[in-house]
């Protein structure tokens, strides 16, 4: 039993750092976008411009659901960027939960087993 404590504890110890950074992560304030964003080739509509012939011009979309709706709006060009980083910020959210939800399913099995490792015999 003294072999697998400090094998626990660092294991658990483990969990809790990176715990720590991934909710640093999720609580660190920036904006997020919450959707997905595009880069689409759009035709403009003017007959003389060159997308009514050839690939249209490059515009970016962002796709998210509002009131239970899907809705899509287009980004202007001066604002894409900051839309994009945004909604890079998100999906990175999104992993840190993904990952979160694993870490927390780990630490419990580390300590069931070490539970279980505990139990006693009785005859």
């Amino acid at each position: 039993m003294s072999k697998s404590t400090p094998s626990l504890a660092r294991r658990i110890r483990a969990i809790e750092v990176r715990r720590l950074a991934l909710l640093k992560k999720l609580t660190n304030g920036e904006s997020v976008v919450i959707g997905n964003v595009y880069d689409v080739m759009r035709r403009c509509g003017n007959p003389s411009c060159h997308c009514a012939t050839k690939p249209g011009h490059r515009q970016t979309l962002l796709i998210y659901v509002e009131d239970g709706r899907r809705s899509c709006k287009f980004v202007r060009k001066d604002d894409a960027p900051q839309v994009k980083a945004a909604w890079e910020r998100y999906r990175g959210c999104r992993r840190a939960l993904r990952e979160f939800r694993a870490l927390q399913k780990r630490e419990l099995e580390v300590l069931r087993a070490q539970i279980k490792a505990r139990r006693l015999f009785y005859e």
